[in-house]
């Protein structure tokens, strides 16, 4: 009787898991992005420096942010919100790299998708 109740505790057990592991891996992964988030925004902001340097400086660290974020992984619902703000943060990266060539493009476009893929993605991390 004990090996049953012990046999159906670890089958229980087995099953629990995965779920648990999901949980983990999304606590690890939405744990790696806050610092990223908070990194991205204030880079963000300096694009809109008065110098060119500033705003060229800021571009570098975002694109260096942007390559963290795509190395944290987690479920596959993050992952895909991951991909769709390293997309939009890519899009900003582009605009501004032609607004310092003197040829402005969507900044706005690019900052709203940045705030719409933002907000999905803390969103999910939300407890």
């Amino acid at each position: 009787m004990k090996k049953l109740s012990a046999l159906a505790a670890l089958g229980v057990s087995i099953l629990l898991l995965p779920g648990c592991s999901e949980q983990v891996s999304k606590l690890t992964a939405c744990g790696s992005v806050t610092s990223l988030a908070v990194q991205v925004s204030g880079a963000i902001g300096s694009l809109t420096s008065p110098t060119p340097e500033a705003a060229r400086a800021a571009l570098d660290e975002v694109r260096g942010v942007v390559e963290n974020i795509r190395q944290v992984e987690g479920p596959d619902e993050f992952v895909t919100l991951r991909d769709a703000w390293t997309t939009s943060i890519d899009g900003v990266i582009v605009e501004g790299e032609n607004t310092l060539a003197g040829n402005p493009g969507n900044m706005d476009a690019a900052v709203t998708n940045l705030r719409t893929t933002t907000e999905a993605i803390v969103g999910y991390c939300a407890p």
